[in-house]
């Protein structure tokens, strides 16, 4: 069993692995919508009737690439609406799935105020810096690189803790870090491997161990 999150995590790591308080919009349903990890919200090509915000957990957008495999398009963190194809009456781009235990609210875009109007616009704007941030991530630099960058910023996520000797580890498989830096599993199975042997990672079932996180920020250019 995974060690549970101890006190001494920042407050960020809090943030990230618990609950994120935020300005209510007055369309929201305050009660929420739980979801079970690997639970999917909806498809690419369903119709969207709302849109969504996230109060706990961690989610992540994906799309079927050309070649049949899954790329993760984003990463939606607590605090973050989302569906924003509701606001053009679009069907849904990409599907949402839960990569933890979550907590939604729908928010009814007919309903909105200004000030909804306000905070939905805010959350995109911040998302899509993120996701600008997170495409330069993606693309620069070796593959060797990218995995040390994707598993750094999933430790501040609810993927994330820190064991009882203070080291950090991601509750990840090699599937979603390949989805994640857009690669094949194999070749992700393969450098963590060697990172394995070079001391950097501590690999597990379901769990990567950040062994030596001073050098993976180096690696990374963190």
């Amino acid at each position: 069993m995974l060690p549970p999150y101890p006190a001494h995590l920042s407050l960020k790591e809090r943030q990230m692995t618990l609950h994120v308080s935020v300005p209510p919009l007055g369309t929201a349903d305050h009660q929420g919508r739980p979801l079970r990890r690997g639970d999917t919200l909806y498809y690419t090509g369903d119709p969207s009737t709302s849109l969504y915000r996230l109060e706990q957990g961690l989610l992540r957008a994906v799309r079927l690439t050309p070649q049949g495999r899954n790329l993760t398009v984003r990463h939606i963190l607590p605090g973050d609406v989302f569906g924003e194809e509701a606001l053009h009456g679009l069907t849904r781009s990409h599907q949402v799935i839960a990569l933890t235990e979550a907590v939604i609210s729908p928010i009814h875009t007919q309903r909105l105020n200004g000030d909804d109007l306000w905070n939905v616009t805010r959350s995109l704007s911040e998302q899509l810096q993120r996701v600008m941030n997170d495409g330069v991530h993606i693309q620069d630099g070796e593959l060797r690189e990218r995995i040390a960058r994707y598993l750094l910023n999933l430790s501040s996520s609810s993927l994330g803790g820190r064991h009882t000797d203070g080291r950090r580890f991601v509750r990840a498989t090699h599937e979603l870090i390949a989805e994640g830096t857009g690669a094949t599993r194999e070749s992700v199975s393969k450098l963590i491997g060697e990172m394995r042997d070079d001391g950097l990672l501590a690999p597990a079932y379901r769990c990567i161990t950040l062994q030596n996180e001073l050098a993976l920020r180096e690696l990374a250019g963190v």
